[in-house]
């Protein structure tokens, strides 16, 4: 009675009907993946008559490239809110966002898998104008491919985090990650001397058993390059 109650109400509210059959649609594709969803068993997950549906969502292909499009959207307003004041800050919330989204891991996963076109492209080239503002001179370096980087930074981190999900490593140790990522950006993109955000929090992630005696390796590199830039 209640989900009869519940599908009148949706039906006088097409948004709310959508959203309800997105909601359902995303749940089933992270369970088997987006190549065995029809819009009919949506339709009976979400409690909303098949005729609706198919008012919305005329195929399969439609349903999952707005399910991905939303995914995707959310995820964007839920790290922006978070309103990162440096690069470093921005690559914490990234990363741990990422590990923290099974969902979003696995949807994207399938998404690639299957074949399925990006319903986001916007959203990607977002990302590669941040990467390219980050490395826009003179901080980066010159000869950078943004793209492939672009492509490496976000591959290893899905890596990374199938790794946690899956249990072979743990959530706890994003430290270790994220500590390497910056030093492959710091040494490898970037001109140490320009990005003091990046070397501050290299040196306060170093593990005490790895410190040595004397200058830290990373505030060396940043002194050369700062020096080498004022020559």
């Amino acid at each position: 009675m209640l989900a009869q109650v519940e599908g009148r109400r949706r039906a006088r509210n097409p948004a709310a009907t959508r959203e309800a059959i997105l909601a359902a649609a995303q749940t089933m594709m992270a369970e088997h993946g987006p190549q065995r969803l029809t819009v009919s068993d949506v339709a009976r997950r979400a409690a909303v008559n098949r005729g609706t549906a198919y008012q919305h969502f005329q195929t399969r292909e439609q349903l999952v490239a707005a399910v991905l499009d939303r995914l995707y959207r959310t995820s964007k307003r839920v790290r922006e809110a978070r309103a990162p004041q440096t690069v470093s800050e921005y690559l914490d919330g990234v990363v741990e966002y990422i590990v923290g989204s099974p969902e979003l891991l696995r949807l994207s996963l399938f998404r690639m898998l299957g074949g399925i076109p990006n319903p986001s492209e916007d959203l990607w080239a977002d990302y590669l104008d941040q990467v390219r503002r980050f490395l826009a001179p003179p901080t980066g370096r010159a000869d950078i491919d943004v793209e492939m980087l672009a492509v490496i930074l976000l591959g290893a981190t899905m890596l990374w985090a199938l790794r946690v999900q899956s249990g072979a490593a743990s959530a706890a140790e994003n430290r270790r990650y994220l500590r390497e990522l910056k030093r492959l950006l710091l040494y490898g993109a970037v001109h140490p001397a320009k990005r003091p955000d990046l070397v501050r929090a290299l040196q306060r992630s170093e593990a005490p058993g790895r410190r040595r005696r004397g200058p830290s390796p990373v505030r060396i590199a940043a002194g050369a390059a700062h020096r080498k830039d004022r020559s």
